[in-house]
């Protein structure tokens, strides 16, 4: 019931009672009328509620965040009484809501498509779908909801990696127990050759030179390559709705792209996530990015101490890290004094630092690091992600917008 019905009926006892009260009989036949034309819009709007088929295709179970899916809409009834729009409510993924609410105006006996936009402003796995239908009257006097018998849809919002250059990391960039080890390991000889130019005398196989008459060198088994160390600040964010999980999105897009960066370029990655429920995955090659970005897609970010205290656990443990990235949105004294520490023990660092509008003393925190030879990148997390819109509310006409018919 609409407040447009509220008047009617207050009109119709004010007509009843005016009619018992002088007797006329126009009284009795206007509010006749009236109850004829509620009866009316509540049949028309009961019909039509009954008989709509609304269908959603085009739905794909995964997406890139910032990308638009765009689904097609099929929409019949077969109500012959004429009725007002019908208006489909739909779980769409976002921040504000996650709600997109479109209204269509669809004769009886007729099939008709629509084209209708989703976007994907946040990574995340959402359930996309038809969740409401509202029907109309006419007359605008009574508005009714049901549920739709279709099921919601999982759809993966996956985070968008960063671009970035990789660390090169040398041989020797092993952390601070293996600082000083050499590219071969000469613990471990792995087979003989015949001498080329530019090996070092000390190789040479001098028992199997004498018997066979000829140079023959020792070949040593070349040492591991030095892993990179991914550590996303995964406390929780103090911010509004949307602007919390666009400071998400850009640490998790962040992590995912220094982890691709450092795959791609051959060095094999571990990505610690430091949660309620803490995981650490690893990585060898471009092939296990996917595992990654699954994880952080659904990471949350609930992490229980902060990130300083979760930076010192992890420093206690690298043996083998040559290169440590380091992505958060807060920047504190306390985090540069951890990254200068990694950094004075051997370890490469990189700090990639979401925010948009850095502070004097902020600078001068990142100064201190580039000048102890760290790498430093600030991003802006709204440079590339606008805002999303806010859900339109009941009644607005902006719902349909991105709303086409084909």
């Amino acid at each position: 019931m609409s407040g447009r019905f509220a008047g009617v009926l207050a009109a119709m006892v004010a007509l009843l009672a005016t009619g018992l009260a002088t007797g006329t009989r126009i009284y009795y036949a206007l509010f006749l009328l009236l109850a004829l034309i509620s009866a009316y819009a509540l049949i028309s709007v009961l019909w039509l509620l009954a008989t709509v088929k609304v269908q959603m295709k085009g739905v794909r179970p995964h997406m890139m965040r910032g990308e638009k899916l765009m689904t097609i809409l099929t929409v019949e009834h077969h109500s012959p009484l004429p009725a007002g729009a019908l208006r489909l409510k739909l779980n769409v993924p976002g921040g504000a809501g996650g709600r997109q609410e479109i209204r269509v105006n669809v004769p009886p006996f007729k099939q008709q498509h629509f084209r209708n936009v989703i976007r994907c402003p946040h990574r995340g796995s959402y359930e996309v779908g038809l969740v409401q239908l509202t029907g109309q009257d006419a007359f605008g006097l009574f508005e009714i909801s049901r549920k739709p018998e279709a099921k919601l849809m999982r759809v993966e919002v996956r985070p968008r990696p960063r671009r970035m250059p990789p660390m090169i990391l040398k041989a020797t960039d092993v952390g601070p127990e293996f600082r000083s080890r050499a590219t071969e390991d000469t613990a471990s000889p792995s087979d003989v050759r015949s001498w080329r130019e530019g090996d070092e005398l000390k190789k040479v196989h001098w028992k199997l030179t004498l018997r066979k008459r000829e140079l023959m060198v020792r070949t040593f088994e070349e040492s591991a390559r030095p892993d990179t160390l991914v550590i996303p600040d995964l406390g929780e964010v103090t911010a509004l709705s949307d602007q919390k999980l666009t400071l998400e999105d850009a640490i998790c897009e962040s992590a995912l792209g220094a982890a691709k960066a450092q795959l791609d370029a051959g060095f094999p990655v571990r990505l610690t996530l430091q949660t309620k429920r803490p995981q650490e995955l690893a990585g060898r090659s471009a092939a296990d990015i996917a595992s990654f970005s699954d994880a952080l897609m659904r990471v949350e970010f609930d992490c229980p101490h902060p990130y300083e205290q979760t930076l010192m656990l992890v420093f206690q443990r690298m043996q083998r890290t040559g290169g440590a990235v380091l992505a958060t949105s807060r920047l504190t004294t306390r985090t540069v004094d951890i990254a200068l520490r990694m950094q004075q023990r051997g370890i490469q660092v990189k700090l990639i630092w979401a925010a948009d509008a850095p502070r004097d003393e902020s600078l001068e925190m990142l100064e201190r690091l580039k000048m102890a030879g760290a790498s430093v990148e600030r991003v802006d997390p709204w440079a590339e992600n606008p805002p999303p819109q806010p859900p339109p509310t009941d009644g607005d006409d902006s719902a349909v917008d991105d709303v086409f018919e084909v």
